[in-house]
């Protein structure tokens, strides 16, 4: 017996030494029964490993992981002494005259490795280079799979960035489609997957997953889009980059990395896209997470979302892109769109150098520019925990109910930080926008526009929390833009510095905010640090400025418990025209250099409109206020006060309206100045007696009290020096009278 076979009867009883029938061979079919599918499939290196580097570049070959160890040496001698297993090639299986069904095909061509077994019982199915394989003599050889996912190279794409991947790739997704209804895998390993045109699956549950793999599209039109679902549920796309060849005039195209309408349950996810007019777009979709996503050099949105439901957009980076960063619309949708959050992604560095030169990149949006009715409304959403920097504006919304702005930092934004718009270009059908909250951000230096604004002329603004932001340096040259503008919200623990106006508010409860240094570098008329319309409740706020004061134009409402600290030469708070109704002024705290102009009034203000500031609190509908003088206009009831500003010696401390009526009657009362009293007496058989009282100026109150039966009793001839108490009645007895006399 030669040396080689006797070699070959030793690794023969390897195998025959294991536990099995005596002296009987080893078949394919017992040894992978003995195995396990599983095992076997592992043993011969079938297993589609996933992301994983033996499909890497520069790593070792499915066949040298499968047949050897780290040290060159055999790890399954068995199966190829035994004949189980033959190395091929797909040329050769092709070319194969006499398959044998009992032996598994090790296919070793690189990118599509696996095992192959010959299936006597098909002559019919196509060749597809990837799974089955077609013999010049007839035979079928079909490749062992143990899961649903599928290599892109088995059917023939390279990812050598030279070779064109297209039909390759289109091959592989039929056959994931057609092999797996349920939903199936297709592989991308390392590799840059060059292809002249994109990809669209309609109905078919196909995901794609990548391994450091690029499909790169080499195609300069306006309208090819990368991947394309329609009607699809079910799957995934997961690390894998797209690019493209057409990197400029990017703009108003229709060319996206991934278009989506009618789809659901779906996650895009470690995705990296870039040099697309929309890196993402998405059209009446529901249940789908975008996440961890890295989209730039984008010539319109970075994720733009319509019509669509119940969605996750988290932890995205989106920056250098010419529109929006994630714009969401009505779509036309009659539902609306609902149930939506925005989460802990980063927008950052807008450019302008894809088509639309005019602007920069923003952040998020929502719009509809078209007309429709409140249904279609933007419904419960979330933004929260994301940064911009660097953009058009942070966040832009238009026509959206039920919504939640926390946690987020906006910095180095154009147009503004936090936005409703409800222009009639954005929103045609004015649909109404509220019941939300906008709180915890940060807004700091915004260029020519508001920091946070929801306030419009446009449509119904209302129930809006606007609560714990920062907001600083908002600042424009020219144009008054506010740090905070709002109407028919409550705004409360705020702080706003640094900003041309601190706040602009419309029907609002304004509490315990910080407003400190308004943009006016003057005192004028003109300095209105804060602004305030119509009614307000303003409590228990700080306010501090160096030239700035508080403007109430048109207003009504409440100031109480304030601290007003300012520099303005003018006053604290300025009246700019006639308010609407009363305005109320209770325990604030006054620090600026003219003290005696706390409040002051623009010429357009008229006796009137004055007559409506009262001060400290009211009874019923009685009012007080401070003046130097009784009013000469407008409505009063009895029992108002008007407590007098010009106080002294010999001067009432205020006037009591004693009648009502337009200006009412009034009298002074509380007259200052010194007191004298004493005792004087009537004497018997007299009906008067003089009293010098030495007071230097005539008594504005003279008091006397008999202590005896004198009638009634009076004061005559009151002079700077004395005065003269008459009775009604001649005591029969002198009789002692007591007076008070004073300034």
């Amino acid at each position: 017996m030669s040396n080689e076979k006797m070699g070959q009867r030793a690794e023969i009883s390897t195998v025959q030494d294991r536990p099995q029938e005596p002296g009987v061979q080893v078949s394919r079919r017992k040894l992978l029964t003995a195995m396990g599918m599983a095992g076997a499939a592992i043993a011969a290196g079938s297993m589609l490993p996933g992301p994983s580097a033996a499909f890497g570049k520069g790593e070792q070959s499915v066949g040298g992981s499968v047949y050897d160890g780290p040290d060159g040496r055999s790890i399954w001698p068995e199966l190829r002494t035994a004949g189980l297993i033959v190395t091929t090639t797909v040329a050769e299986l092709r070319a194969h005259t006499r398959p044998d069904s009992r032996l598994l095909y090790f296919v070793r061509d690189e990118g599509q490795e696996g095992h192959f077994a010959y299936d006597p019982a098909d002559t019919t199915s196509a060749d597809n280079t990837g799974t089955i394989l077609a013999a010049a003599s007839g035979a079928r050889f079909k490749r062992l799979m143990a899961d649903d996912s599928v290599d892109v190279r088995w059917f023939g794409a390279k990812g050598d960035g030279t070779t064109d991947d297209t039909a390759a790739i289109r091959l592989a997704i039929g056959y994931v489609s057609a092999a797996f209804p349920q939903g199936g895998i297709l592989y991308f390993p390392n590799g840059k997957y060059r292809v002249t045109d994109g990809f669209s699956l309609t109905g078919q549950k196909v995901s794609f997953l990548g391994a450091q793999a690029e499909i790169f599209l080499d195609n300069t039109s306006d309208t090819v889009t990368v991947l394309s679902f329609l009607g699809c549920s079910d799957f995934f796309v997961e690390s894998l980059k797209i690019s493209s060849s057409k990197t400029s005039k990017l703009h108003s195209k229709q060319a996206f990395g991934i278009y989506l309408k009618d789809s659901g349950k779906f996650r895009l996810s470690k995705l990296d896209i870039s040099y697309r007019t929309d890196a993402i777009h998405i059209h009446f979709c529901d249940n789908f997470t975008l996440e961890g996503n890295d989209v730039y050099f984008l010539g319109e949105e970075g994720i733009r979302i319509g019509g669509s439901r119940n969605w996750r957009v988290a932890n995205n980076r989106i920056h250098h892109h010419n529109g929006d960063g994630i714009l969401l619309k009505h779509a036309g949708n009659p539902e609306g769109m609902y149930n939506g959050e925005i989460i802990g992604n980063f927008l950052y560095d807008g450019v302008n150098t894809f088509g639309l030169t005019s602007t920069i990149g923003g952040g998020v949006t929502s719009n509809e520019e078209v007309s429709g009715t409140a249904e279609r409304n933007i419904h419960n959403l979330v933004i929260s925990g994301n940064t911009f920097k660097n953009l058009r504006y942070g966040i832009g919304l238009s026509s959206v109910t039920n919504f939640t702005i926390s946690g987020n930092t906006i910095q180095h934004v154009k147009m503004a930080g936090i936005r409703m718009d409800n222009s009639t270009v954005n929103n045609p059908s004015r649909n109404p926008g509220g019941e939300s909250s906008i709180t915890g951000n940060t807004v700091e230096d915004v260029t020519a526009g508001e920091g946070i604004q929801f306030m419009t002329n446009q449509a119904v603004v209302d129930k809006v929390a606007i609560t714990g932001n920062h907001v600083r340096r908002v600042m424009h040259a020219v144009s008054h833009y506010p740090g905070i503008a709002a109407s028919n919200a409550s705004v409360s623990g705020n702080m706003v510095s640094e900003c041309k106006v601190l706040l602009q508010a419309s029907n609002c409860t304004i509490s315990g905010n910080r407003f400190q240094q308004g943009g006016f570098p003057a005192s004028e008329l003109a300095s209105n640090a804060i602004k305030l319309f119509e009614t307000f409740v303003f409590t228990g706020n700080t306010f501090e400025d160096v030239s700035g004061h508080i403007g109430i134009g048109k207003g009504a409402g409440m100031m109480t418990g304030n601290s007003f600290k300012t520099g303005s030469s003018l006053c604290a708070i300025l009246f700019r025209n006639d308010p609407i109704g009363n305005v109320y002024m209770l325990n604030n705290s006054y620090d600026c250099p003219n003290i005696a102009e706390k409040i002051a009034y623009e010429p357009a203000v008229t006796p009137k409109g004055k007559g409506k500031l009262s001060g400290d609190f009211t009874l019923g509908s009685a009012i007080q206020r401070y003046d130097t003088a009784i009013p000469a206009a407008g409505a009063y009831s009895p029992m108002s006060v008007i407590w007098n500003k010009d106080v002294g010696r010999g001067k009432p401390l205020g006037y009591v309206c004693i009648e009502g009526g337009e200006p009412g009657t009034w009298a002074p009362f509380g007259y200052i100045g010194a007191v004298k009293n004493g005792t004087a007496t009537i004497h018997a058989n007299a009906d008067s007696v003089y009293i010098e009282h030495n007071l230097g100026v005539v008594p504005s109150y003279v008091s006397p009290t008999p202590l005896g039966n004198t009638g009634h009793i009076w004061v005559t001839d009151m002079t700077a020096t004395h005065f003269t108490v008459r009775c009604s009645q001649i005591p029969a007895a002198d009789t002692p009278i007591l007076w008070e006399a004073k300034a």
